[in-house]
């Protein structure tokens, strides 16, 4: 996660004048690059460990989920790009989902994802 905090805030929440192209650059490829570990465990299994959907899996799943939001996911090698659409099917996954679009219109705020916003 430590890479992608830099990618947010250099890339979607400093104001323009303040943006670095090149620090979301380098920590995006640090990023991707650590992701090269999952590539070989997820193209033997379905899930990280034990043989089933743990804790582990919610969060790496976090990690992708802002990836996608910051642009990071289009550089998902296969089986990355393959887990994190199965975590997505997941009914809780949805579920979560709509309670958070719920919230969120409940608080009359945008349901979108903040850098998706922008």
């Amino acid at each position: 996660m430590f890479p992608q905090t830099l990618v947010l805030r250099y890339a979607h929440l400093e104001p323009e004048a303040r943006r670095q192209p090149q620090i979301v650059d380098d920590y995006g490829r640090w990023f991707i690059s650590r992701l090269c570990s999952l590539v070989l465990l997820l193209e033997r299994q379905a899930f990280l460990c034990a043989g089933r959907f743990t804790a582990a899996d919610i969060s790496v799943g976090y990690a992708l989920m802002l990836a996608e939001h910051t642009g990071l996911s289009e550089h998902f090698a296969p089986p990355i790009a393959q887990y994190w659409a199965r975590l997505q099917a997941r009914d809780g996954f949805q579920c979560a989902l709509r309670a958070q679009g719920a919230a969120a219109r409940a608080q009359g705020v945008s349901p979108d994802p903040s850098p998706q916003t922008r």
